[in-house]
Parts: C-alpha cells; sequence; structure tokens
C-alpha cells in the first residue's frame, strides 16, 4: 500500500502550534485522527486530549525509541512537553537528543511519518493493527480477512487470508507488517506467499519498524474484480510480541476472523475477547471482559461482521508465570 499522505498531513496539523494542548482540540482533528482515536462525537477538550494521547502514546511505542521520544515531545504528549510552539519543542527536543535543532527537526518529522506507517495495514500477528485498506492510493481494498496466529510452533507463525477488490487495474499489491522494535541480534521475519500472489521483495520502510511486502499477481485485475491472496509469516527467534493479535481495519471491512493457537505447556492465564474496541483502548485490560477458554488443541476463534474502522476485533491473553 501506499504512503498514506492525507493521514500525514493530519498529523502535521496536529503537531503544530500547541499540539495536543490547543484549545478546542476535537474542531483541530481531521476525520482520519478522530476516527483512528475512537471519537464518534464532539467530546470536551480533557477527554479529546486523553483520547488522542493514548492513541499517539500506542503508536509511539511500536517505534524505535528515538522516534518515540520524538513523538511525544513534538506533539505536546505529557506534562513536560507543554511548550506553546513547535519550534520550541523541537528545542527542547534537540536538546534531549544532544543534537542540533536542524537534526531535531529531521528526526521529527521521520517519526511522524514512522507514524503513518505503524496505523497503515499490517497482517497481524504482534502484529495487532490490521489495517483493511482504505485504498490510500494502493488501488485495492479488503473485504475480508482470515488469520490463524500459532504460538504453539518454535516461534510465533501467522497465516492470513486476505479477500481483495481492486479500485483500479492493478498489477501488484504492497502490504505492511509491524512488529515491535527488534533486539540487536535478532534475524528477520520470513515471509511466504501461499497462494494468489508471488513474492518480489520484503524491504524496511525508512528505518521504522515496519516491513514493506510487495507480491505480484499471475495477472492485473480489473477494476471491481475480487481475489484471493495468503500469506504467512514467521517470526525470528527472539523477536517480541504483544499479548493480543486483533484486526484494526481502516476503513469499513465485511467480515474477519481470528483465530489464535496456543501451546499446550505455554496456555495463559486468561483468555478475553476484543470486540469492537477503540484502537487507544487495545492494550487495557478492561474490568468488564468476555473470557473465552480454549478447546482442547489450545485455540480460540472468533468471526466478526460488519467491522468498523479505527476499531479492535480479536483476541487478549495474560501470558504464563
Amino acid at each position: 500500500m501506499s504512503f498514506d499522505s492525507a493521514l500525514s498531513r493530519e498529523l502535521q496539523a496536529l503537531r503544530s502550534r500547541k499540539g495536543v494542548c490547543r484549545a478546542g482540540l476535537y474542531d483541530h482533528l481531521g476525520l482520519r485522527i478522530r476516527r483512528l482515536c475512537g471519537l464518534t462525537g464532539r467530546q470536551s477538550d480533557a477527554r479529546t486530549r486523553a483520547a488522542v494521547e493514548k492513541w499517539l502514546t500506542a503508536l509511539a511505542d511500536t517505534l524505535l525509541p528515538d522516534q518515540r521520544q520524538a513523538v511525544l515531545v513534538s506533539f505536546a504528549v505529557d506534562a513536560g512537553h507543554r511548550l506553546a510552539t513547535l519550534d520550541a519543542r523541537i528545542g527542547q527536543l534537540a536538546g534531549l537528543q544532544k543534537v542540533s535543532s536542524r537534526t531535531a527537526r529531521r528526526l521529527a518529522d521521520a517519526a511522524l511519518e514512522a507514524l503513518v506507517a505503524a496505523v497503515d495495514e499490517l497482517p497481524g500477528g504482534e502484529h495487532d493493527r490490521a489495517g483493511t485498506g482504505d485504498d490510500n492510493g494502493g488501488g485495492w481494498r479488503v473485504s475480508s480477512l482470515s488469520s490463524l496466529f500459532r504460538l504453539d510452533t518454535a516461534t510465533p507463525e501467522l497465516y492470513e487470508m486476505r479477500t481483495i477488490v481492486a479500485t483500479r487495474e492493478i498489477a501488484e499489491l504492497v502490504v505492511r507488517i509491524t512488529l515491535p522494535p527488534t533486539p540487536p541480534g535478532v534475524g528477520e521475519p520470513v515471509v511466504t506467499a501461499l497462494f494468489g500472489a508471488h513474492l518480489r521483495k520484503v524491504e524496511h520502510d525508512d528505518g521504522s519498524p515496519s516491513r514493506l511486502i510487495t507480491l505480484d499477481l499471475a495477472r492485473p485485475l480489473a477494476t471491481g474484480e475480487s481475489h484471493e491472496v495468503w500469506l504467512h509469516v514467521a517470526l525470528p527467534p527472539g523477536q517480541p510480541v504483544r499479548p493480543h493479535y486483533a484486526i484494526v481495519p481502516l476503513a469499513p471491512c465485511e467480515t474477519g476472523s481470528v483465530r489464535v493457537r496456543f501451546a499446550a505447556d505455554r496456555r495463559p492465564e486468561e483468555v478475553w475477547l476484543l470486540d469492537e474496541v477503540a484502537y487507544p483502548d487495545l492494550d487495557a485490560r478492561r474490568p468488564r471482559r468476555t473470557t473465552v477458554e480454549p478447546d482442547l488443541h489450545g485455540e480460540v476463534f472468533r468471526a466478526f461482521r460488519g467491522l468498523h474502522e479505527g476499531h479492535a476485533y480479536g483476541i487478549a491473553w495474560t501470558p504464563p508465570l
């Protein structure tokens, strides 16, 4: 999927002036940011700021440490960064990073684009956000996404089958996977196209934790034509994952399903559903949650219909002690 310039512009506008601290914050948010933050109607400044800060912080946590700090400072997240102008916050970032103001500005801009990558399409796994395609220029959208996340293998593995619909004639797909920051010495995920496309390349996305996967189709798809693609992603030893798997569509999606298979000797303490959870609340352990029990084979499965953008649908768990 190509770069989402519309979301980039919304983030640039939000970052300007007082950042998230401005008065009347809701009115200054772009439509994409409102939806991704789960803001379905006008809220007070305090509630709007809390939702936006939670969303930005959750995204920043998927980035490299320097990028994470650049996001929190430049958007004025947290009390220590409540400076009145972006230039002042860039100066603060320069001091924290011990670099020039020009270098700090470049770092902040790179961190903003990494945020865009973090909300772009992912085929799951840790991979806790799976954009189902609002056609950010890629020429296709996702109408259905079925995923199997295996924790009973030597390293975590993801199987993902998506049904796409071409919005113009296309001959390739570019999808993205995003993982938590990879520790030094840990290898790369192994991606295989099982059917529906041929894997051309996997590459890093400008130093962010994202990988871009380019897939060649056997023949061009015409506008309105549907097609199925099945991918397999095997994570390398030592790659961190988060204790949940969820689909978080960036546009309405007709159907989705999530199946997680736990290892017999590593059963979780508790498993619960994520059903239309606002993205900023994805990592929260809500007191009211629907718990489920894995079956005899360690599997939990749920199907979803009418998925709304900016909300999570999937399964979360407490890792074994």
